[in-house]
């Protein structure tokens, strides 16, 4: 069936805008009244998710839409850090100076458009007046395909909604009729897409999910509706979708109670609404998968810190996430999914950037602090060999520590000793484990979460925010933090959350969406969205600066390969 669904997928490939003319008789709409014809084809749409297609007379092994969607849309923020220059054109993207002609975000617009006329075949081949249930459900999944499609591209060659409906979007397809080649505005495109998830919605409500959580259904559909709407800023639509899709169940049953579960176990999770479904033989490299940058362990021992098995290791949570974190050590969501490098719990270990080349900060680290009785650090050895007092300072009701090195007061990050990846920055190595792990096994390998009940009930979170709801806004936050082991004094609460350093809501959601969500592609959108500008003022291998919420650098550049045929305006101009 897999080898099927594949040449299927393939005849529409092969029909694709700018490629050879689409052969009109490999599909109809006589043909497609078979569920089991159309649901096939599906799943070859399914697949190009995944899959690593033939581009530009290459398979190349890093190159698949989650693995680049994933990676630009998370790398304009400031969960990461890249810890040493690469090849890979990961590197301009964390950087803000991505080309047209760059191997990801070609890529990724090329496969995304295929997927995007894949689905248009099949909106337009199965009746829409069909009576059979598996039939509307599967149309009601290629209107769902298509608008996460058009979505993704708005979030990542596009200026978000709330900065403009005029602003220029994406070039929008919603037929096979690929002779409109020019990019329409934001407002009509997100319109489009909200329409889409509408429709899928109609069309899978009372359905079946077809497999596991690799296929979409009616809750996937709301889910993103939200998440749309939320991009819109249409408040009180976003609220009325997520009770729609809740009807009467307690939110904190839609979240799996095992959080490592959820990424381990995407597929099957009853948290999660729609993955991208993987079996480890969808990759033919390990170090080309999505995780692969963000983990490394050693093939022979199963043990981590070698990039010489699977996975390069290169991509760390920044400090200001670590710090985050570090508010309530208890959070599972850092003890679950960060992993430190050759740990050693009995010891400490502080660290703060100091300039170093050009735009870019290196670490220093000292990794045997003097401590006191309670095993905090007191002082430590600076880079000249001197010896610095480490102020504890109580902010916003939070521990921090400082040093005064060189006439400036500096922040420094405490952490249990790790090892230093000594490439460029001696950035401490905390790997991540969200994209690796699949179904508990020692790989880089995962199914990536699209979408998930947190995410939604996070949505409606920032809804009621926005409308000034104190109350509806932190219960939906306390669902979050109490899976995440954050009860009794850590909880937020209405006599409490402005003490926490929280005068505006929406900035409360937005931290509990960061330590949520955090690489999952969302943080930069969430600011940007927000009109927050990104603070990338921490150690490692990018520019050390204040990136303004409305800078010309934020969205990708559109590829030559689109320029050059249709000639389309460039971002930047």
């Amino acid at each position: 069936m897999k080898k099927i669904a594949f040449i299927l997928a393939s005849i529409l490939l092969a029909g694709a805008c700018n490629l050879e003319k689409y052969p009109s008789d490999a599909l109809s709409a006589e043909s497609m009244k078979s569920p089991e014809n159309s649901g096939t084809v599906t799943d070859g749409t399914y697949a190009m998710f995944k899959s690593i297609l033939m581009f530009h007379d290459q398979d190349y092994s890093a190159n698949s839409y989650v693995r680049h969607f994933f990676q630009m849309a998370e790398f304009r923020g400031d969960n990461i850090v890249l810890c040493a220059k690469t090849t890979d054109p990961l590197n301009k993207a964390i950087n803000y100076n991505d080309e047209s002609g760059d191997g990801n975000t070609s890529y990724y617009w090329w496969i995304s458009y295929k997927i995007i006329f894949s689905a248009n075949a099949m909106i337009e081949a199965i009746p829409e007046d069909s009576t059979d249930p598996v039939l509307r459900h599967i149309l009601g999944e290629n209107y769902f395909l298509r608008a996460v499609s058009h979505l993704n591209l708005l979030q990542i060659y596009a200026f978000p909604y709330t900065h403009g409906t005029e602003n220029p979007g994406i070039v929008l397809r919603t037929s096979t009729d690929c002779s409109v080649t020019e990019r329409e505005k934001v407002g009509k495109c997100y319109e489009q897409v909200e329409n889409d998830l509408m429709k899928a919605a109609e069309l899978m409500e009372g359905g079946t999910r077809r497999g596991n959580n690799g296929y979409a259904n009616y809750e996937a559909a709301m889910g993103m509706l939200s998440r749309v709407q939320l991009y819109m800023g249409k408040w009180k639509e976003c609220i009325t979708t997520v009770n729609t899709v809740l009807g009467s169940a307690d939110p904190a049953t839609k979240l799996d109670p095992n959080y490592e579960n959820l990424f381990q176990n995407s597929k099957t999770s009853p948290e999660v609404l729609w993955c991208v479904a993987m079996v480890p033989s969808d990759w033919t490299s390990q170090k080309g998968s999505l995780g692969s940058m963000y983990y490394s362990y050693d093939t022979k021992t199963g043990k981590t810190g070698s990039p010489g098995g699977g996975g390069w290791g290169e991509i760390y949570y920044s400090q200001p996430l670590m710090d985050l974190f570090g508010r309530y050590p208890q959070d599972i969501r850092y003890k679950t999914m960060a992993e430190a490098c050759d740990e050693d719990a009995t010891k400490m270990m502080v660290c703060w950037p100091q300039k170093g080349e050009g735009v870019y900060r290196t670490m220093w680290s000292d990794d045997n602090p003097t401590l006191n009785t309670d095993g905090e650090p007191v002082s430590c050895k600076g880079p000249d060999n001197k010896t610095y007092t480490i102020e504890k300072k109580i902010v916003n009701t939070y521990p921090e520590y400082h040093v005064t090195y060189g006439g400036e007061d500096i922040r420094v990050g405490v952490m249990h000793k790790c090892a230093l990846n000594d490439k460029i920055t001696l950035y401490p190595v905390v790997y991540m484990k969200k994209f690796a792990n699949m179904d508990g096994t020692p790989n880089v390998l995962n199914s990536p979460i699209m979408i998930r009940w947190a995410e939604v009930i996070l949505n409606r979170a920032e809804a009621y925010a926005h409308k000034g709801d104190v109350t509806n806004t932190l219960k939906d936050i306390k669902v979050i933090r109490d899976r995440a082991g954050l009860t009794g004094e850590a909880e937020m609460k209405e006599d409490n959350y402005v003490e926490r350093g929280y005068a505006d809501l929406v900035d409360l959601v937005l931290d509990e969406r960061r330590m949520e969500l955090c690489f999952e592609g969302f943080r930069p959108t969430d600011l940007v969205r927000n009109k927050k500008d990104i603070d990338r003022r921490y150690g490692g291998f990018h520019p050390y600066e204040l990136v303004k919420y409305n800078d010309k650098r934020l969205p990708y550049m559109i590829p030559f390969d689109e320029i050059s045929v249709t000639h389309i305006p460039q971002n930047r101009q």
